[in-house]
């Protein structure tokens, strides 16, 4: 039977591990704003048009965006407690066309475009991002806007490293909420170091650590730009780490090139994907292309181990000594982090450890493109 990412493990449990701290609505909302400032929409624009949004989760996220009054909004999900959830909290609202669509993604089909299609937290580790990449963002209009969201192994390296610590005190005869329980001591520690966390600890844990891995693929930036390039130009991001010094009546024509001065802004500065405690200067292009090789073999590497391939773990260390060589001058308190992490591991990621380094050490886990339909 063919294993569809996400949804398998949310509904065999019946959860929806994406829930956000709404008990300050207005904190929230500013979040959610400052998300759609970094990406080119003020809301303003939001009000009466056509939204769609893929993946709502449990719909906290979407309850801001149904705020702005929309004259249409759809949501699709393929995990009936989610959309369970979503229906509640949204059912306080009023607007002309509010539908609720339960569907895995590829199988969704409607002949309407939108202004808007969000797709967010929903892409990455699918079993083929690529493929719903395209199709979810052919339902936006010519000159409406897709927004997406990334995640690669640069900004997911602390996250695999932490994944792969917690398997190795975990056994399988355990249920999904005892396995909860033996790691949360551990993590919520970690946690408790990232600035702005807004998702519940067991969500995050449910969600990120325990989520079988399968032949699930991340989703990089550049495989976003890359993969419909011949359909959208690139827009805004968050974070912002787009620089264009062009004259604007010098963009035109072949000269356009958004995607392109995209792609260089973004491998110039990759690396402050890899810890948000730093903002590092930017690098050359291979330097970044460089890291975004390595650091892509990660996922693949921890993937392979966690399916039972115990001769991957040598490969492993050697990769992350190979990230911590290349990143060292620039990034020193990451690469003593990494190597904590590393040491960590290999002496089997005792709970009761004495780790001052790793705990503090996140990447930037998630990011954010909107893209712009062209008129071909």
């Amino acid at each position: 039977m063919k294993k569809t990412a996400f949804v398998d493990f949310y509904s065999k449990n019946k959860i929806s591990p994406v829930s956000q701290n709404i008990d300050d609505i207005d904190l929230h909302f500013q979040r959610r704003n400052s998300l759609f400032s970094n990406l080119g929409l003020p809301v303003s624009l939001l009000k009466d048009c056509d939204i769609l949004e893929f993946g709502p989760g449990s719909g906290h996220n979407a309850l801001y965006t149904i705020s702005l009054k929309p004259k249409r909004y759809y949501l699709v999900d393929g995990n009936p407690k989610g959309l369970e959830d979503t229906e509640k909290l949204l059912s306080r609202y009023s607007i002309p066309d509010l539908k609720l669509f339960s569907t895995l993604f590829l199988d969704f089909q409607v002949k309407d475009s939108f202004d808007i299609v969000w797709a967010e937290g929903c892409i990455p580790r699918q079993t083929d991002p690529i493929s719903i990449l395209k199709h979810l963002s052919s339902f936006a209009k010519i000159g409406g806007v897709f927004v997406v969201s990334t995640a690669n192994g640069i900004s997911y390296l602390s996250e695999t490293i932490r994944r792969l610590g917690s398997f190795m005190n975990l056994t399988e005869s355990l249920s999904l909420q005892e396995k909860v329980s033996v790691l949360k001591p551990l993590l919520e520690g970690h946690l408790n170091f990232l600035k702005g966390r807004s998702r519940p600890v067991d969500d995050w844990i449910q969600d990120v650590i325990l989520q079988p891995v399968g032949e699930t693929k991340l989703l990089s930036i550049p495989e976003v730009i890359e993969g419909i390039s011949d359909e959208y130009d690139l827009y805004g991001c968050s974070p912002r780490f787009v620089t264009d010094w062009r004259w604007y009546k010098d963009i035109t024509g072949e000269d356009r090139n958004f995607n392109k001065n995209g792609l260089d802004s973004y491998y110039r500065n990759n690396i402050n994907l890899l810890d948000c405690r730093f903002d590092f200067d930017s690098t050359s292009l291979d330097f970044g292309k460089e890291l975004e090789k390595l650091s892509s073999e990660s996922w693949i590497i921890m993937s392979n181990i966690q399916k039972g391939d115990t001769s991957k773990w040598q490969s492993f260390f050697d990769l992350l000594n190979n990230i911590s060589n290349l990143i060292i001058k620039k990034a020193p308190e990451t690469a003593k982090a990494l190597n904590e992490s590393s040491r960590w591991l290999q002496d089997g990621a005792p709970m009761k450890n004495n780790l001052e380094s790793f705990p503090m050490w996140w990447g930037r886990g998630q990011q954010y493109l909107s893209l712009i339909r062209k008129n071909n």
